[in-house]
């Protein structure tokens, strides 16, 4: 399952839902929770309309223009229930399946520290409970001086003038909760458009997809490819005929895959950066009148380069497509 949790700073802006839509694309959560959405009224019926029907919809109304949670979820995913709501926070029985439930709290904590002290104490409640539970959000402080950059030196009593960051935004877990969902990872999305960066929870496992070895044509423009086929296959390797051929392709799979990732690299970016690099001197020929010597060598050198780059791009999108 997977949780994005997001201090939009307000989801009326026009900015806000193409950069959610974005998020949720790529990312493609089951329960996507929105913090300080500055909406309700016909705000929320509106965002509950753009929402298609087979995602859940709870929300808390915003205090005029301040606070306001949004909580949606896939309905085919997991289900959803609230027993606790108040303007700091909303806390849900999450149930997937056949598996027991959990405690999700969404947390937007005050900007005050006396209203802070509330959430605390539900907090330490829900704990002593034995609840395998979840707390993440907006906790609106701090819990290490090094996690503010900027302005003043932390302090309860003084505020800096200077823009400052500070870590808001995480995850706490009880340690039931940890011990069940061993493989959990919380990821800090791009800050785009907005001043806070999207949490993104997974309580699957993380398993690797190692795409299948093929051999690139473009690889046979370097010399060296062919040299690494051959010392792998001059390898002695003992054992059956059968198991030698295989032994000696997996010894040349290896090594054309390293030499692959530490020499070839991607064409795609180095193309974009010859291109870079040729602008630029050319630039400075046209501001300057003219080259060095070792600046017109380094040009030309970029050139021929781009045009190797160029003729590999061709030869592995003709690779791609099939092309006899």
């Amino acid at each position: 399952m997977k949780v994005l949790l997001w201090n939009c700073r307000g989801a009326g802006k026009p900015s806000f839902a193409p950069t959610c839509r974005r998020f949720v694309q790529q990312n493609r959560p089951d329960i996507c929770i929105l913090f300080e959405t500055h909406l309700s009224g016909r705000g929320l019926q509106k965002a509950r309309r753009v929402l298609p029907r087979s995602w859940g919809f709870y929300a808390v109304e915003s205090r005029g223009l301040s606070g306001g949670i949004i909580v949606t979820w896939r309905l085919e995913s997991c289900r959803l229930d609230t027993f606790h709501v108040c303007a700091q926070e909303v806390i849900m029985v999450i149930s997937e399946g056949t598996n027991d439930p959990w405690v999700l709290a969404a947390v937007y904590a005050s900007t005050d520290f006396r209203e802070r002290r509330w959430l605390w104490e539900e907090a330490s409640q829900l704990v002593d409970q034995g609840y395998s539970l979840l707390m993440a959000g907006d906790f609106n402080c701090i819990i290490d001086p090094q996690e503010k950059m900027r302005g003043k030196p932390f302090s309860h009593e003084r505020k800096g003038l200077a823009r400052v960051w500070e870590r808001l935004d995480r995850a706490c877990a009880t340690v039931g909760w940890v011990q069940r969902f061993s493989d959990h990872r919380v990821s800090h999305l791009p800050r785009i458009a907005f001043d806070h960066c999207p949490l993104l929870l997974s309580t699957d496992a993380f398993v690797p997809v190692h795409p299948p070895f093929r051999f690139e044509k473009m690889w046979l423009s370097y010399p060296r490819s062919w040299e690494m086929v051959r010392e792998a296959w001059s390898i002695p390797v003992r054992g059956d005929a059968m198991y030698r051929v295989s032994r000696r392709l997996e010894l040349a799979r290896r090594r054309l895959r390293r030499w692959n990732r530490e020499e070839v690299g991607d064409i795609f970016r180095r193309i974009e950066e010859s291109e870079v690099a040729i602008v630029r001197l050319q630039d400075q020929e046209v501001r300057g009148g003219g080259l060095s010597d070792e600046d017109v060598g380094e040009l030309r050198s970029l050139l021929a380069l781009n045009d190797c780059l160029l003729r590999q791009q061709e030869i592995f999108w003709r690779q791609k497509a099939r092309v006899q």
